[in-house]
């Protein structure tokens, strides 16, 4: 499974802020936080599973529904 994660830190002006992390694999989240610790991502926080992933249509921010990628339908339960 991949789970998502986030960061927060402080910005230029000094405001607290929270960005998306990277996305990190585990059998579970425990797993997943594990993962973070051991690859040097321990500033990150595991906050769920990914569902999907919708890509953009080239040259624009407008989604792509026909690409996605439905991660949920993997999954043994």
């Amino acid at each position: 499974m991949i789970y998502i994660t986030e960061i927060k830190a402080l910005s230029r002006n000094g405001e607290l802020k929270t960005w998306a992390g990277p996305n990190v694999p585990g059998i579970s989240f425990k797993d997943a936080e594990e993962y973070c610790q051991r690859n040097g991502l321990g500033y990150c926080r595991v906050i769920g599973l990914l569902e999907s992933e919708i890509p953009c249509k080239p040259g624009t921010y407008e989604p792509d529904f026909s690409k996605e990628v439905d991660y949920s339908k993997y999954r043994l339960n």
